[in-house]
């Protein structure tokens, strides 16, 4: 929960360093790729890697390539207009768009209680996201973007459980975030060439963004392994809490009271489907 709480916050303190969002999504997803291939030799299952077949090699690229490429890379071009603990919020989203994937590609039916929670959930995404101004009151487009990252989520997920589902959990992870990075590093000479100068300005934020996204594809499986999936789910459900309490110490943010409700009411509904789940 704190990897997965630090991440937006210092992918948005690099971004207030100066840094740029293709590199910043490049390098902090080649910190996690790097620490998690680490990991996987260690343990002795890099062989598993190599062993993929056509098929599976394709699903892990095409699943590293939307979420731990596109992503991330939407993710980092909204916070440039909008807070961490907004993108932390539709990153706890997740599950909901997993959930709603399942449903409209996979035929699986959940209850209407169910369907209820991801309405209440998106209803609150929009209530964080909504502004006010001179041409009255919208939706500004750091919202429309972050929300093109859910069904991209979903569909990952989607594809990794058809595809992925007789292999072991930390194959698929490293090769999520190898995937991701191999995309985003073949995009970044066409849209960003300022990839040591980003290093230059953001470095320490940069590595504790790389280490956090690598603890979290780390532990997440050991942790399901080890308790109950609704407790474990509950608890990541809860990072976005972190984030912004870590965002207003840092960076003065602060929430409206209509921000404040559209908050608890994701945290509300992802916990409740959780806890469904």
């Amino acid at each position: 929960m704190g990897a997965l709480g630090a991440v937006p916050l210092a992918k948005k303190l690099a971004l207030e360093a100066g840094g740029t969002p293709v590199a910043v999504a490049v390098l902090t997803t080649g910190v996690a790729a790097g620490l998690v291939l680490a990991w996987v030799i260690a343990r002795g299952h890099g062989g598993r890697l190599l062993d993929l077949d056509r098929r599976s090699a394709l699903a892990v690229l095409a699943v590293g390539a939307l979420g731990s490429g596109a992503v991330p890379l939407m993710g980092l071009l909204a916070m440039t207009a909008t807070s961490a603990s907004n993108r932390a919020l539709f990153q706890s989203a997740y599950p909901v768009a997993t959930a709603a994937a399942a449903w409209l590609l996979l035929g699986e039916r959940p209850s209407w209680i169910t369907r209820g929670l991801i309405v209440l959930v998106c209803g609150g995404l929009a209530l964080m996201n909504v502004e006010g101004g001179g041409d009255g009151i919208g939706l500004g487009w750091p919202f429309w973007l972050l929300l093109g990252t859910l069904p991209l989520i979903g569909l990952a997920d989607v594809i990794a459980k058809k595809a992925l589902d007789d292999r072991r959990p930390e194959t698929v992870a490293a090769g999520r975030v190898v995937g991701g990075f191999c995309v985003l590093l073949l995009a970044l000479p066409w849209f960003d060439a300022r990839l040591v100068e980003t290093v230059r300005l953001a470095a320490p934020t940069l590595a504790v963004a790389g280490l956090g996204m690598a603890i979290f594809a780390i532990a997440l499986y050991q942790v399901f392994d080890r308790t109950r999936a609704s407790i474990a789910a509950s608890l990541i459900a809860l990072a976005p809490v972190l984030t912004l309490a870590g965002e207003a110490w840092m960076l003065d943010v602060s929430l409206t009271l209509l921000q404040w409700c559209g908050f608890a009411v994701v945290l509300a509904g992802v916990i409740g489907l959780a806890r469904r789940a």
